[in-house]
């Protein structure tokens, strides 16, 4: 392995020097790789503009909320119902209006296929944005099995 100094003419050697080049570029390469993991983890959230606190007497009377309970059970607006009818009602009552948003409500302890189960469902009848809500009183929706519906009697 020599050294090149010119051609056989004498004249001078006309090849880049690729060494810089190659410098440069693993020293960009290693910027790259440190920046991107950071980027990847980013989320972008709709903040809102301003921060303003309603009162429980301010919430809108045509808002819906769905809860899952602690239990399992579900609730439309604090109304218990099984999911039958809640689909039912939620259908009506998004067919009424062109705000076509629910909000989710879970208790901390609601077991999450159940959560995920009323997303759905609240997709499937049409709503077009699902938002998530925080319960106020974790409590009231301990246990809010629906009441189980009598079967009819053979007779009539």
């Amino acid at each position: 392995m020599g050294m090149q100094v010119g051609n056989k003419k004498g004249g001078g050697f006309s090849d880049i020097n690729v060494t810089p080049l190659i410098d440069v570029v693993l020293v960009v390469l290693i910027i790259f790789m440190v920046i991107t993991p950071q980027t990847i983890d980013e989320m972008a959230v709709n903040m809102p503009k301003k921060t303003e606190t309603l009162k429980q007497n301010d919430a809108p009377v045509d808002q819906l909320v769905l809860s899952v309970c602690e239990d399992g059970g579900f609730a439309l607006n604090a109304n218990v119902m099984p999911m039958d009818a809640l689909r039912d009602q939620l259908r009506r009552r998004l067919a009424a209006t062109t705000d076509k948003v629910v909000f989710v409500d879970a208790h901390p302890e609601a077991p999450y296929d159940k959560v995920v189960e009323l997303m759905d469902a609240a997709r499937a009848v049409g709503a077009q944005r699902v938002g998530v809500a925080k319960l106020k009183d974790p409590d009231k929706f301990k246990g809010c099995t629906p009441p189980a519906v009598p079967l009819p009697s053979p007779e009539g």
